[in-house]
């Protein structure tokens, strides 16, 4: 995507300026020899001032050729049309400007094509809908507090992973693509209002969103996923509430050794997921 974007660039950019000398050049052809060859002058000056010097001297060098150009020209006796005069005044700044541009647009998208590997990692690493680190970060993060939890039994550690789902995501998706986009921000919008500064939080696609609580009480943690899910409940999706599945799991320095990734916690999650949906289906039928 972006080296396509990066090569049609830069041929608007080329045609730009080739299509600019042709017609300038056809049309100093029309008049007499010498002042075809003083535009052709013009024009390779400010091809090469416009590729090769700074912006704000190739604009200092503009203003005062220009300057001293319509002083020469315009306010001087010189037997020429007024549009010969035009031309001249002007191939160069045009020329150098085209140039310059040209130069900025191969430069600057030049950039990006040298950096698209770095670029890639960050779009894929990071949901710009919700504005969170997604699974690549979260599993980097969990191996790194996993290695401290077995490490540092005495400190007696523990983190608890916590998922929630947003069941039926995928038909909002498909049928109404903007309301989907819609409701992920204002999940995301719930989870940072109400989650703990010192909890990280991810976004795992599919309507999934993860948080990372390190050390936290058992009461402050049920009061937080309490509060939480106050938050979720308060949201409408087109009229109508959207329902979610939770998951947890704590890894402390007994079970540690059986979920050395983010993977296998999630494996376990997903199948608390189903029991959680499983009992909130059951109170809301008693209710």
């Amino acid at each position: 995507m972006i080296r396509r974007h990066v090569v049609e660039s830069r041929l608007i950019a080329l045609c730009v300026i080739l299509t600019a000398i042709v017609l300038m050049m056809w049309w100093a052809s029309q008049y007499a020899h010498f002042i075809t060859t003083t535009i052709m002058i013009m024009i390779i000056l400010g091809l090469m001032v416009g590729s090769l010097v700074p912006n704000i001297i190739l604009t200092w060098l503009a203003i005062g050729l220009t300057t001293i150009g319509s002083a020469i020209l315009l306010l001087g006796y010189v037997v020429m049309d007024n549009s010969i005069k035009i031309m001249l005044l002007f191939a160069f700044p045009i020329t150098a400007s085209l140039a310059y541009f040209s130069r900025y647009i191969i430069g600057e998208w030049g950039w990006l094509d040298r950096n698209r590997a770095e670029i890639e990692s960050y779009a894929t690493n990071y949901n710009q809908i919700v504005k969170l680190q997604t699974a690549y970060n979260a599993n980097k993060i969990y191996k790194k507090e996993l290695q401290f939890i077995t490490k540092e039994q005495i400190a007696d550690l523990w983190i608890d992973v916590t998922a929630i789902h947003w069941v039926h995501n995928h038909q909002i998706r498909q049928f109404h693509h903007n309301d989907y986009n819609y409701a992920l921000q204002q999940i995301a919008k719930v989870l940072k209002r109400r989650r703990l500064p010192s909890e990280a939080l991810y976004y795992l696609e599919d309507g999934t969103f993860l948080i990372l609580s390190y050390h936290l009480p058992d009461i402050t943690f049920a009061y937080q996923n309490q509060s939480t899910r106050a938050g979720l409940d308060e949201l409408q999706i087109n009229s109508s509430k959207p329902q979610f599945k939770w998951g947890h799991l704590k890894v402390d320095d007994i079970n540690a050794t059986s979920f050395k990734n983010l993977e296998s916690v999630m494996r376990h999650i997903e199948r608390d997921m189903e029991t959680d949906l499983v009992v909130e289906y059951l109170r809301g039928v008693q209710r």
